[in-house]
């Protein structure tokens, strides 16, 4: 890993992207105050200078491949409320941002995806391979994407292949979207499960499998009893997390800061609960992996085990 340790896993990574959030630099601003851990910013908000340097407040740096800001797609957890026009994108550009990527922290620099763009599962490893040829002090992340334009999900016997499973270890994190790792909860957890036990079939334990666009309050431990070890998404912008619920940010205003709060200091509390909350939640998880005890999670504890007695018998059918 070129020296660069991706941190005791599982994470919970705030993610920033002008997409929904036009003054992302704003937000990156006020949130740096609180958050102490990883965080991730955008090839492409930095390339159109949404978003600059240093982000050293974060100890370690995810930085996208750009591919959610080039594209109208969204997020399981977007609710469409500000359109969006995506600007120029390209692989040449996404190189030259890495090129001049000179943080001040550790970073994790994610593979080149553009929605118009989509290759067969081995010429997107190959692609992947030659990201930031000769930098050191980096690691490297591979993004896998459905194979074509007209495919909605990655496709699961293709990318299990004994060949492409060992390529995957010529990479330090092995990242896939929520949205495209399948068409339900449990089919996601049924396909995050097959590749966990893929990759360490092949000696590949120390991989950490990275979900993007999972970030709240259900589905995300989900994610992680199927054997997933680093989540990301914008739900935390979106949303406030309440008791074991995500939930509209004004519900949180009226459960929590009172009628009369204004908007601006509604989204800063909730922005700051919300990074706290997930913090909670890294521990949690971690005190589930040392103990084995759904007790561990405060909230759901028992759709969680249950979930997990699921997932194990979808994974024995």
């Amino acid at each position: 890993m070129d020296g660069v340790e991706v941190e005791r896993t599982p994470l919970l990574v705030p993610s920033f992207s002008s997409k929904g959030f036009p003054d992302v630099a704003k937000v990156v601003a006020a949130t740096s105050e609180v958050i102490d851990g990883p965080a991730l910013v955008s090839a492409y908000d930095l390339w159109h200078k949404k978003v600059e340097p240093p982000f050293d407040f974060a100890p370690l740096l995810f930085l996208d491949s750009g591919g959610y800001e080039a594209g109208r797609d969204v997020e399981l957890s977007d609710v469409g409320d500000r359109e969006h026009s995506p600007r120029p994108w390209s692989r040449d550009k996404h190189e030259e941002v890495l090129a001049g990527w000179t943080p001040a922290v550790p970073s994790v620099l994610i593979s080149y995806d553009h929605p118009d763009e989509r290759l067969p599962v081995a010429d997107q490893i190959d692609r992947a391979r030659s990201l930031a040829p000769g930098r050191k002090g980096i690691a490297r992340e591979i993004l896998l994407k459905p194979e074509t334009t007209q495919q909605r999900f990655l496709q699961m016997d293709t990318l299990l292949q004994p060949k492409h499973v060992r390529a995957l270890g010529d990479f330090d994190v092995i990242g896939v979207t929520e949205k495209e790792v399948g068409n339900s909860l449990l089919d996601r957890m049924r396909n995050i499960a097959h590749l966990r036990r893929a990759i360490d079939g092949v000696g590949l334990e120390q991989i950490p499998i990275h979900i993007f666009g999972s970030l709240d309050t259900v589905s995300t431990p989900l994610y992680f009893l199927a054997g997933a070890d680093i989540f990301d998404g914008l739900t935390w912008l979106r949303y406030a997390f309440h008791r074991g619920l995500t939930i509209y940010r004004h519900n949180y205003a009226a459960l929590d800061l009172g009628l009369n709060t204004r908007a601006h200091v509604v989204d800063g509390r909730c922005w700051f609960s919300n990074y706290y909350y997930m913090k909670d939640m890294e521990l949690e998880m971690r005190r589930f992996l040392s103990t084995g005890d759904f007790a561990s999670f405060e909230h759901h504890s028992d759709l969680f085990r249950k979930a997990h007695e699921s997932l194990l018998e979808a994974l024995e059918g």
